[in-house]
């Protein structure tokens, strides 16, 4: 992965170039300036993140919930216990606030059991009830049943990654995705990305959860991407929390 490193700070040096962050600039507008400073962040971050996916955010806002989460003490609890903590961890979070939108949707303790107690059916449920078109519905469908099947057999994160990312670069270029299906697809690989490089890294200290990463976890997000890209993140990570407790 260094050489991914590599080239990713190689295109954020051309990019700020022709930006004007590197050199002196001339009064240019206020929002393309800020523009071009979101672009060149998103340029030269980190594992498991990729600049490529316009929905990223939803999988460090992922990242972030799950971290805080697993830091307090007080873990664990009924699937309702678990919905109450991790939303009054997200109602903290100035991450989760940016992209909460005006009529957010509390994650569902019906739901989540549900994902729970179906694992076998839920995702083929979930994605056909979803507002995608028949294309967008069959091609995310294929990629999480094939998906899990590989995560059985494939340890290295590095490898999942890519992965991931190359299944994301075919959907930015699939025309006959709609946006609808690009949203909804590109939101749940941002957080299935992030959860399952996370549960195939090694720990950096003894206190970091074992973490495995279930069908439930992923469908979860798919579901609520449909809302927006805060459910998304709250109603994944509490169903993969209470799957892995």
């Amino acid at each position: 992965m260094k050489n991914i490193h590599s080239c990713t700070l190689i295109i954020a040096f051309f990019v700020m170039m022709s930006t004007g962050l590197v050199s002196c600039s001339s009064d240019n507008d206020t929002t393309n300036s800020e523009n071009a400073n979101t672009l060149s962040a998103k340029l030269i971050t980190t594992l498991p993140g990729n600049y490529a996916n316009p929905y990223d955010e939803v999988g460090w806002l992922y990242n972030e919930l799950f971290d805080t989460y697993y830091t307090n003490a007080n873990l664990g609890g009924s699937v309702s216990q678990i919905i109450t903590k991790v939303q009054s961890i997200a109602d903290a979070s100035s991450s989760f606030n940016s992209i909460k939108g005006s009529h957010y949707h509390n994650v569902s303790n019906t739901r989540v059991s549900y994902f729970l107690e179906h694992p076998t059916t839920c995702v083929n449920d979930v994605i056909s009830a979803s507002s995608m078109s028949t294309t967008g519905k069959s091609n995310l469908t294929n990629f999480i049943n094939s998906f899990i099947i590989f995560l059985e057999n494939e340890n290295d994160c590095d490898v999942i990654y890519d992965k991931v990312v190359a299944y994301e670069s075919g959907v930015l270029l699939n025309a006959a995705l709609t946006e609808t299906d690009k949203r909804i697809i590109l939101t749940t690989t941002s957080i299935t990305r992030h959860s399952a490089f996370r549960a195939r890294k090694k720990p950096k200290k003894n206190t970091d959860p074992d973490w495995d990463i279930f069908i439930g976890n992923i469908i979860a997000s798919t579901e609520g991407a449909e809302f927006g890209s805060a459910e998304a993140a709250t109603m994944s990570l509490v169903t993969g929390i209470a799957q892995n407790d």
